[in-house]
């Protein structure tokens, strides 16, 4: 934050400008290609910024409890910038940090029209049982989240954990469907190919061990039991273990 402006009629905080925008608006580039347009190195670029910043805010013993794709600003290096730590609750008075459902959606055109993205590849959950998500809550948020009112380290893993997956597939992550790739996608490069988005399919030749390691950490972050989540200083050792491209400097 560089600032702020507190008046009668307006209340503003000033950051630095971020000319791409947020994760949630990533922007198209060609007509009819995926959502998420992105290249595999922005992507994991944007994946190990996010997790190194939750473990400093972590290190730091403090919670966002409101991660989402609209507060993930990217720069002019697609670098990100976590955004809206506790503004939410300054705004509503809100202290339970049970915050709103301003972005449940992962791209400004998505919604949870895309459940195909895991199910055409695991197969149907076998009855399912209602979903936070499906009464318009954010999947986002971790389920215990929904039921305590302090906020916890492990409701940020969980809500990064299903931003990764979506980075990874492409497409918007229903909470049903979190159980069923679990275990399964983590042993098979093939499938872990195939949930990949499209678009990035071509980046990924040679690349199968960092995306099944990507994928299998996304599932384990977003596991609905916290204490099989890892911390984020983990889950940042592990992506940093994966080679980035030393040609890509933005987006």
């Amino acid at each position: 934050i560089r600032g702020f402006y507190w008046g009668v009629d307006e209340k503003l905080i000033i950051y630095d400008f971020v000319p791409n925008g947020s994760l949630a608006n990533a922007r198209y580039r060609k007509v009819g290609s995926s959502p998420c347009h992105l290249p595999w190195e922005a992507r994991l670029k944007i994946a190990k910024g996010v997790a190194r910043g939750l473990a400093y805010l972590h290190e730091k013993k403090h919670v966002h409890a409101n991660l989402k794709p609209s507060n993930i600003l990217l720069d002019s290096n697609m670098e990100p910038k976590i955004g809206d730590f506790g503004l939410e609750r300054l705004v509503t008075g809100d202290t339970s940090s049970k915050v709103g459902m301003s972005a449940v959606n992962f791209g400004s055109k998505r919604s949870t029209a895309s459940r195909d993205s895991l199910q055409d590849v695991v197969g149907p959950s076998p009855s399912p049982s209602p979903s936070p998500s499906s009464f318009g809550v954010s999947p986002y948020h971790a389920p215990e989240s929904l039921r305590s009112l302090k906020p916890n380290p492990k409701w940020d893993v969980y809500a990064f954990g299903v931003i990764l997956l979506e980075l990874l597939t492409g497409k918007v992550i229903i909470v049903d469907e979190l159980g069923q790739g679990n275990g399964v996608v983590v042993e098979d490069q093939n499938k872990a190919l195939r949930m990949a988005d499209a678009a990035i399919r071509g980046d990924l030749e040679g690349k199968e061990d960092a995306l099944l390691a990507c994928f299998k950490l996304g599932y384990n972050c977003a596991s609905p039991i916290p204490q099989k989540r890892p911390t984020m200083k983990e889950a940042l050792q592990i992506l940093d273990k994966i080679p980035s491209s030393s040609h890509y400097y933005g987006y």
